[in-house]
């Protein structure tokens, strides 16, 4: 078919409450985290796009290929509540994504 990309394998959109200091966190290993922190540490370096404020969103959703309807209310709800948007990979087969993100830190959000 013309005009559709092929969608990215391995590429998820997550939620990082407290980008700065969650990140500073996992360094130096000062927060308890049901996995290893380096998978931690290698999941948010490999990041290809980031959005923590409401005036990005928009060209955030676009660049990620989301139907702006759908996913809007919902992402900002997140940005809302600290929460950093964020575009990754992650080619792991275990855990599995959803398994590594923790509730109350880092949130699965969809797949990109």
């Amino acid at each position: 078919m013309f005009g559709k990309k092929k969608a990215e394998e391995n590429r998820y959109i997550i939620a990082v409450k407290d980008y700065a200091s969650t990140i500073k966190s996992i360094k130096e290993g000062a927060i308890s985290l049901p996995f290893d922190s380096a998978i931690y540490s290698k999941l948010l370096e490999d990041q290809s796009s980031k959005v923590d404020n409401l005036k990005e969103l928009k060209k955030f959703i676009k660049a990620n290929h989301k139907i702006e309807k759908d996913v809007t209310h919902f992402w900002e709800g997140l940005i809302v509540q600290g929460y950093t948007l964020i575009n990754v990979q992650y080619i792991g087969k275990t855990p599995s994504l959803e398994q590594l993100c923790s509730r109350d830190i880092i949130k699965y959000v969809c797949a990109a």
